[in-house]
């Protein structure tokens, strides 16, 4: 593997990190009176309908039977976490969402030895735990002074966070089977239509597509942004990196993201840092480090080899 790779893919993920870190502060100026499912379903399928023209340009759009299968199982745990994090936006803050999303890459790592056992995994353990118990300092800080998050919205997130953990791992070992070959603009739009798809329908059978009429002008806008910023733009550089790098490594740059989730909280929110938030940022930026230590002495020995 050449080091001008990797070093694309790293780059690719830092920006990834930032639009992520946005995206939870975006997702919550969206009107609450308006459906998550149905929100989450237009996001995806706007997504899809983004890459449709490239797809046909490329002649990627046939497909077999055990593709679309692959893409159907994808599509389903990305509705899972899209769906689960506007629910749990509407009982606790876009602050709390966004650092409980670092605890993915561990769980990412459990699939990962699970789907594509790697000996190097146990290079990852130590950094992870130092990073994701700086996560869980600034979860439970909760939303104010004295007030824990909601139980209910930690619960229905963590769901969507295993979701979120299996994608990546699971779309590594597809990429060797049913999806060999597939290059990150199929796979992104395969995978936001069967998202889309899944979300919508339920939608339409619980009764959530009314809701459509309390839309207004302002949360088309953001979901706009959300669509091509923090969902079309996001995905695309998570498929660039995954078999580049590693897919824990690739999702450990959330610890990255949470970084910039706090610093954006004191500065735009005007909040004085409570010593568990400074606590937990810190743990996080040395578990990141590390993970930034472990990658390259990764790529040294690739490269050597």
């Amino acid at each position: 593997m050449k080091t001008t790779g990797f070093a694309a893919a790293h780059a690719s993920m830092l920006l990834w990190a930032l639009l992520i870190a946005a995206s939870f502060s975006a997702a919550a100026q969206v009107s609450q009176a308006i459906d998550p499912i149905l929100l989450t379903g237009l996001r995806l399928l706007f997504c899809a309908l983004v890459f449709l023209p490239l797809l046909l340009l490329k002649g990627d759009a046939v497909m077999t039977v055990r593709g679309l299968l692959g893409h159907a199982a994808l599509g389903l745990l990305l509705a899972l976490y899209f769906g689960s994090l506007f629910e749990a936006l509407r009982y606790t803050s876009a602050v709390n969402t966004g650092t409980m999303f670092t605890l993915v890459p561990l769980m990412t790592l459990g699939f990962e030895a699970v789907l594509t056992p790697d000996s190097r995994l146990q290079q990852r353990i130590v950094p992870m735990l130092l990073a994701a118990a700086g996560a869980v300092l600034l979860i439970m800080k909760g939303t104010g002074p004295g007030e824990w998050p909601s139980p209910y919205a930690l619960t229905v997130y963590g769901l969507g966070c295993l979701a979120m953990a299996l994608y990546a791992p699971l779309s590594q070992r597809l990429k060797v089977d049913c999806l060999k070959g597939r290059g990150p603009v199929p796979m992104t739009f395969w995978n936001m239509l069967f998202g889309a798809l899944f979300l919508l329908l339920f939608c339409g059978l619980s009764g959530g597509w009314r809701s459509a009429s309390l839309l207004t002008l302002n949360d088309f806008y953001w979901l706009m942004y959300l669509a091509v910023f923090a969902t079309l733009a996001t995905f695309w550089l998570l498929h660039r990196a995954i078999g580049v790098i590693a897919p824990s490594s690739v999702i450990s740059y959330i610890y990255l993201s949470t970084l910039f989730i706090t610093v954006f909280h004191w500065v735009w929110g005007r909040q004085m840092p409570l010593p568990l938030e400074l606590a937990g940022a810190v743990l996080v930026g040395i578990g990141m480090f590390a993970l930034l230590l472990s990658s390259r002495r990764t790529v040294s020995v690739v490269v050597q080899g």
